[in-house]
């Protein structure tokens, strides 16, 4: 089956990471940055070290500023206990569609959500997941955002 897909979209198999510590919680969208550096800090402070960018879920439509986020962070190590935080040995999403954005985050990010919709609505496939979102470690400003679908 040939796939259309939005500019900018790509399709994969699959996204994957190991040694996974994971934290969902619901904030403002003001509070994301620090959000984001308290989940650091304690993962960094129980002695993990990152081996991979952080990955966060958006699982809700943001209702007044209210965000229901989860962050995902694949770690050096095989097993870390964090309070609050759960730790999962492998993490997978399959059948996965995505697009990047490296500047202007907070528009283009709607624009991305918009193309990767459109991507399942004109294959006939049905959104499976969450947005998720893949932060780049190199400083660059680059987001990813996933979707997975179902057949």
């Amino acid at each position: 089956m040939e796939y259309i897909v939005a500019q900018g979209v790509i399709n994969e198999d699959l996204f994957e990471a190991r040694n996974v510590i994971r934290k969902r919680k619901q904030f403002h969208v003001n509070q994301m940055r620090e959000e984001l550096d308290a989940f650091m800090t304690a993962v960094e402070a129980a002695g993990g070290h990152p081996a991979g960018p952080i990955v966060y879920s958006l699982n809700n439509v943001p209702q007044d500023g209210y965000m229901d986020i989860e962050f995902f962070l694949p770690l050096e190590e095989e097993n870390i206990q964090v309070e609050g935080m759960t730790f999962s040995s492998y993490f997978e999403i399959n059948n996965v569609i995505m697009a990047s954005v490296d500047h202007n985050y907070e528009e283009l990010t709607k624009e991305a959500y918009a193309r990767l919709l459109w991507t399942l609505e004109q294959n006939g496939m049905d959104q499976n997941t969450p947005f998720y979102h893949i932060l780049s470690t190199e400083g660059s400003g680059k987001v990813t955002v996933l979707l997975g679908y179902a057949y």
